[in-house]
């Protein structure tokens, strides 16, 4: 275990997001313990590398943390995945971690990648997130209007082991499609297929993404594209094929020329800790988010559509932790 007093003078005290500035403190935590002079402890949120969202995300959390009725320090580490975070969690190097709900959701049950292992039964909720909604992307005034209709068409479904990939499968899969019903199957990245559907060299583009994003906005402003709504036995069928996603309504007029709200799921990060947690701390935490809700939804344009319920979600991934629950005013279910 490496103590970092020494190193005091080389970390800033308290460095969190403020006005969308990436400032956010860092540590390898494969076995790093975070100490400041005169013994003064504080909050440490396992967030992942600092080119993603995750760790803006963290940052963001240490901020209300820092500014809250009762403030506390409070310091983001970077991970390397969710599978890193939970390794953290259950090893005790970190109190707080986001997990990307499918991981989590897999591993407090010991299913999928998590199977050799067995259930991570000490790892408790506190509050998810915006959604990585999986959508598909066509022409608003083409002849694409459902998932059915892709039948024939050219589709840019990404690499096959990629979440794009798998998701087109199970998506086809919910209209009675194959890829081999495709007139093609196309890998290449989400923005050069973007650009392609502009230019009439493909027809639809199968995305993740958190909404509304930019480059969608700018391709909706240029040619008309919008995404696909799945019908509710469709998000049924996806939610039933897909642990660890949660259903997604992106609501209407969030890209030029979406004229309804359109239905999917989608991937969120869930802020998980410990059954060892301090139900204060934890509280605590789970208050100032819930209370600085609004500074959360402008510190980033991924965040601003977050709100209350999206934060009691957590539940479906996971046990919630009691004091979160109390928080947040809903029942954990252990």
């Amino acid at each position: 275990m490496i103590n970092l007093k020494s190193m005091a003078a080389a970390l800033f005290l308290g460095l969190v997001l403020t006005g969308g500035t990436a400032s956010a403190q860092t540590a390898n935590t494969s076995s790093i313990e975070l100490s400041l002079p005169g013994s003064q402890e504080r909050l440490l949120i396992g967030g992942g590398l600092p080119f993603g969202l995750y760790f803006p995300l963290a940052g963001t959390l240490c901020r209300l943390v820092e500014t809250a009725d009762e403030p506390a320090l409070c310091a983001v580490a970077t991970l390397a995945d969710s599978d890193a975070a939970i390794a953290a969690l259950q090893d005790g190097s970190l109190p707080f971690a986001l997990v990307q709900s499918d991981w989590l959701y897999h591993a407090v049950r010991g299913s999928s990648r998590y199977q050799e292992t067995g259930p991570a039964e000490g790892l408790r909720a506190v509050a998810a997130f915006y959604t990585e909604a999986f959508t598909v992307f066509a022409k608003a005034t083409g002849p694409i209007s459902k998932i059915s209709d892709l039948k024939g068409k050219r589709v840019s479904v990404g690499a096959d082991t990629s979440y794009r990939g798998i998701l087109a499968n199970v998506a086809l899969a919910t209209a009675g499609l194959e890829r081999d019903d495709l007139a093609e199957a196309s890998a290449e990245p989400v923005v050069t297929a973007i650009e392609r559907l502009c230019d009439g060299q493909t027809d639809a583009v199968v995305v993740m993404a958190v909404h509304p994003a930019e480059y969608l906005t700018a391709a909706g402003r240029r040619c008309g594209i919008t995404p696909l709504s799945f019908s509710d036995s469709e998000v049924a069928d996806l939610l039933g094929d897909l642990p660890g996603y949660a259903s997604v309504v992106i609501p209407a007029r969030t890209y030029p020329g979406q004229a309804v709200p359109v239905k999917t799921v989608g991937l969120r990060p869930v802020l998980v800790t410990t059954v060892d947690a301090d139900d204060a701390v934890v509280g605590a935490l789970t208050t100032a988010i819930a209370r600085g809700l609004t500074r959360l939804n402008e510190a980033h344009p991924a965040f601003s559509t977050i709100r209350i319920e999206d934060l009691t979600s957590a539940s479906l991934f996971a046990p919630m932790n009691p004091a979160a629950a109390r928080a947040l005013g809903i029942t954990a279910q252990q």
